[in-house]
């Protein structure tokens, strides 16, 4: 039975790496311009925003940078989702089955909606932790074209403070994605076990990408003003002194319209995202190429 448990998690932990890397790089244009259109208050200045919708902010980057330019700091971004997805479906499924066991309950028995945020807000606090220095150098990397790449960016913020440069906007990080993992995921499997009451194994492939991108946008709409304090707080300097006083600045000297810039292109970015990463994982986690390739 441990042995069975162990390779399970070697699935999910590939699965769930190898579904969060594809996803990402296939919209890595959005995401790219969502980081732009929150961070561009502190990029400019506070002059004129430059990037005023998803249209013409693509076409923008375009001219700028070339095609190219949509993927700038994508390899900071793989590098950083491989291990992040992987933590989160790995950790999610932990979880479940540590409270099933802890309130001996059988495996095919249901979480309450209460335990399945729990479960997936300690996968987001958890792979948040792990990867949050990449964050920093994707979004640094996204919005100072002066970076020439992953490991330039790691020595400027080492320069600028070396591991507390590497960690700053830590704490709204874990505000907003603990929460938006814990609802995106708790929301697909309640979604999931609606739908599928009886066999949650065999979801096919509009399935999965239905939920996923339901799931998302409940997650993404509850969660994006945290997430745009928490880009905020990457960027040079310190421009506040913490969550609340970044929520509050922006609301006075932007308006509170500003806590939602970018949420356009996020949610066209969200739902493929989400959709296309469940599925990738549901599909992998029980295929026999995956099967063969674990040796089980």
């Amino acid at each position: 039975m441990a042995e069975g448990r162990r390779t399970l998690k070697l699935d999910t932990l590939l699965a769930g790496g190898i579904a969060g890397a594809t996803a990402r790089t296939a919209t890595s244009p959005l995401d790219r311009v969502k980081i732009l259109m929150q961070t561009q208050y502190l990029s400019s200045g506070g002059k004129k925003d430059e990037y005023r919708s998803v249209w013409q902010s693509l076409v923008k980057v375009y001219k700028e940078d070339g095609l190219r330019g949509y993927w700038r700091g994508n390899g900071a971004n793989c590098i950083r989702v491989i291990p992040y997805s992987a933590t989160q479906f790995t950790t999610f499924d932990h979880c479940k089955t540590a409270l099933l066991e802890s309130t001996g309950r059988s495996q095919n028995e249901k979480l309450w909606i209460p335990e399945r945020l729990a479960c997936g807000a300690t996968a987001g606090m958890m792979a948040s932790a792990v990867t949050h220095p990449l964050d920093v150098v994707r979004t640094r990397m996204a919005v100072q074209p002066e970076l020439t790449g992953i490991f330039h960016t790691f020595a400027v913020l080492w320069g600028e403070g070396k591991v507390a440069a590497m960690y700053k906007g830590l704490g709204p990080t874990l505000a907003s994605l603990a929460p938006f993992v814990a609802i995106n995921f708790a929301s697909y499997d309640t979604i999931k076990n609606y739908l599928y009451p009886k066999d949650t194994d065999k979801i096919g492939t509009l399935g999965s990408l239905f939920m996923g991108g339901a799931s998302g946008i409940i997650a993404q709409t509850a969660c994006y003003p945290l997430d745009t304090v928490r880009r905020r707080m990457q960027m040079k300097g310190k421009n506040y002194k913490g969550t609340l006083d970044a929520l509050v600045q922006i609301s006075r000297k932007e308006g509170t319209m500003a806590l939602y810039k970018g949420i356009s292109a996020n949610t066209l970015k969200v739902v493929p995202n989400n959709a296309f990463r469940f599925m990738v994982f549901e599909q992998l986690k029980g295929s026999k190429v995956f099967a063969a390739l674990l040796g089980y």
